[in-house]
């Protein structure tokens, strides 16, 4: 319904310590109503991303909300040397909530000038899929036709600026990985499954892993 639609301009900068070797890529944040604090992965109830960094970095946080967590999730970037960012700048809620597919009218953040500028990244973790079994990983995932997903959205921001995404497959795991090229380096790229807790609850483990094996590949 038209009272559902919102123009949104994503309410955070990239974070990008020095020496950042992998950058996290998401779509865009939840609604306002649904943030812990003001920063990447705010909805501790909806999405385990850093219950996952936990596991990953044997790590236990001490804030969930306001800003003393989001200095403790910036502290543990910076040591882990990790950048996050979103593929979406701008945007329209087509029925005003979080979800992904209702989000239309997308403009892109400029994630391509992002790696350029800090040639120390070396891989990109992406963190919204749910495909599970999926058997037609370029099919699905690199079409010209995207959905919303944070790889499909890094595919057309590439394309545009001239880059292939490349050598896409599945590990025996389920964990999605390929890589590119820019300028002078080679970009590894690894997708695991989602964080959101709806899934996660039920692949806890797996989820895990794929996100371990991500930062130590």
């Amino acid at each position: 319904m038209l009272k559902d639609i919102v123009l949104e301009i994503h309410p955070f900068k990239p974070f990008v310590p020095k020496g950042a070797s992998a950058l996290i890529v998401g779509t865009f944040p939840p609604v306002a109503q649904y943030r812990d604090f003001e920063f990447y992965y705010p909805n501790n109830m909806g999405n385990r991303f850093w219950i996952i960094m936990e596991y990953v970095f044997n790590h236990k946080f001490q804030y969930w909300k306001g800003g003393a967590a989001i200095e403790e999730r910036k502290a543990l970037c910076e040591r882990e040397h990790i950048a996050i960012t979103d593929m979406i700048e701008k945007c329209i809620r087509t029925e005003g909530n979080s979800s992904d597919k209702n989000l239309d009218k997308i403009e892109f953040r400029n994630a391509h000038k992002l790696l350029k500028d800090c040639s120390t990244i070396q891989k990109v973790i992406l963190t919204s899929r749910a495909d599970g079994n999926s058997e037609q990983i370029h099919k699905k995932h690199l079409s010209k036709s995207r959905g919303n997903s944070a790889l499909e959205l890094l595919n057309e921001h590439l394309r545009e600026n001239g880059i292939i995404i490349q050598n896409l497959h599945k590990r025996e795991s389920g964990l999605i990985e390929g890589e590119f090229r820019l300028v002078d380096r080679k970009m590894r790229i690894f997708v695991p499954y989602t964080p959101v807790a709806r899934w996660y609850n039920s692949q806890k483990r797996k989820v895990n892993d794929m996100y371990k094996d991500s930062f130590d590949a």
